[in-house]
């Protein structure tokens, strides 16, 4: 039989996947007609017989099953081979296939080379086929239902072993899945490991930030310590100490909205800053207006909100004096040597927003008198805000008294408890924010 004298019906209620079988079929030089549903279908068949029927089983007016029933029921059309569209999802699927004497599954979603291998070995048959005897039939009980099948064993045998290839194809596409899986999960791994190297370099980086040696001020005037724990591998909170002349120290912190990625980006960019306008660092005032100012500048072209709450304070040991201004940033505790404890003043109307929010805000700069034996405590919010029980916050209180039953202990050994029962403080015994704090001791005053 030549390609040309082929011609296929299509029975498919879905337009969009008769138009695609059908582009299938054509291309292979094989004639194609359609129809809707089953009752459409035999009324085409009233006119003309084609070689083969293609149909969907799940369809309106008339299933696959029933139409299938109506064409081996009809002496005419009898030898019509079938081939039966189907999700083969159940054993029944089968048992009714064999009964209304289908001769061929297809599972759908198909591939196009499987299923004209499939039609192809149809029509290669349909010389081979032999009639089924008259009233040759068995009855089989499954799963409750009764299926009358006819013993024509050729027809029977192409149906099982359709049924047999269908199995084998898709366990061959399960095991072509699972190895897709398990190369793409191979190259997640490497991807992960990757990405976590990179994370591990620009942890290292940002480390390399933060300052290891401290500068001097006066000979020995002023000692520093800090202690800085991120909640992941990147931080959102950074601090510097900077030296202004022999006699005057920069001293910063800062914490950056969230953590992680993005915070970790927007500390590098601040510390960018911190150095850009270090000649105006003696006015704490200008020093964070003139940051802002630059930093709501290249947050502009960020579509997700941004900003970073600071603390800038200038300690002047020829005048025993403290210069500072805040931006949304929790008040350093003042430590006097007299285990006097209290956060730094901030004036009514004079506490300030956040760095990254208003491009034109102006910030105070403030004065307090520091004096031999003073220690000055600079943190962000993770450990006041470190979150116990009930879901309450550590606490600025807490954290006061903490500080005020400490006073005899060296400012490292303070740092070490404030850290170790904020930790303690919280549900997880972690802390669920990044935490930056920073301690700085008044030894003596510059001699004027």
């Amino acid at each position: 039989m030549t390609q040309c004298a082929i011609h296929i019906l299509i029975v498919e209620d879905s337009a969009t996947q008769a138009l695609q079988l059908q582009h299938v079929l054509q291309q292979r030089g094989w004639r194609v007609s359609s129809a809707q549903n089953g009752r459409e279908a035999l009324t085409a068949l009233d006119t003309e017989t084609p070689t083969l029927v293609i149909t969907d089983i799940n369809m309106p007016e008339m299933n696959g099953y029933e139409l299938c029933q109506r064409i081996k029921d009809d002496a005419k059309l009898k030898e019509l081979p079938v081939i039966l569209l189907t999700s083969l999802s159940d054993p029944k699927d089968i048992l009714r296939g064999i009964e209304c004497g289908a001769d061929n599954f297809v599972v759908k979603p198909y591939d196009e080379g499987f299923l004209l291998s499939r039609i192809e070995n149809v029509l290669a048959n349909l010389e081979l086929r032999g009639q089924p005897k008259e009233g040759d039939r068995t009855d089989i009980f499954f799963a409750g239902q009764k299926y009358h099948i006819t013993s024509n064993r050729t027809r029977n045998l192409d149906l099982l072993l359709s049924t047999y290839e269908t199995a084998v194809q898709k366990n061959m596409e399960l095991t072509r899945a699972k190895q897709t899986l398990e190369k793409q999960a191979g190259e997640l791994r490497e991807k992960n490991a990757q990405m976590e190297a990179d994370l591990e370099m620009a942890r290292e980086l940002q480390t390399s930030f933060l300052p290891h040696k401290y500068p001097v001020f006066a000979g020995t005037a002023l000692r520093f310590c800090h202690r800085y724990h991120a909640a992941t591998k990147l931080g959102g909170d950074y601090f510097n100490v900077f030296a202004l002349s022999d006699t005057d120290a920069g001293v910063f912190i800062c914490d950056v909205m969230g953590h992680g990625v993005r915070a970790a980006l927007m500390t590098a960019i601040i510390r960018g800053l911190v150095e850009e306008f270090r000649p105006v660092a003696a006015d704490p005032g200008r020093f964070l207006m003139d940051m802002n100012h630059r930093l709501c500048e290249i947050l502009k072209q960020s579509p997700t909100p941004l900003f970073a709450t600071a603390f800038y304070g200038v300690v002047d040991l020829a005048h025993g004096e403290l210069r500072y201004a805040i931006a949304g940033h929790p008040s350093p505790l003042l430590s006097r040597k007299y285990a006097e404890v209290e956060p730094l003043e901030v004036p009514v109307g004079k506490l300030s927003g956040a760095l990254g929010i208003y491009e034109h805000f102006r910030f105070s700069t403030l004065k307090q008198s520091v004096g031999a034996g003073d220690r000055l405590l600079l943190f962000t919010d993770g450990l006041c805000e470190a979150e116990g029980p009930d879901q309450t916050a550590y606490g600025m209180q807490r954290l006061i008294e903490t500080v005020r039953k400490g006073t005899a202990l060296a400012t490292e050994k303070l740092c070490d408890q404030l850290m170790a029962e904020a930790r303690s403080f919280t549900i997880n015994q972690a802390f669920e924010d990044d935490v930056c704090l920073v301690g700085m001791d008044v030894v003596r005053l510059a001699e004027v």
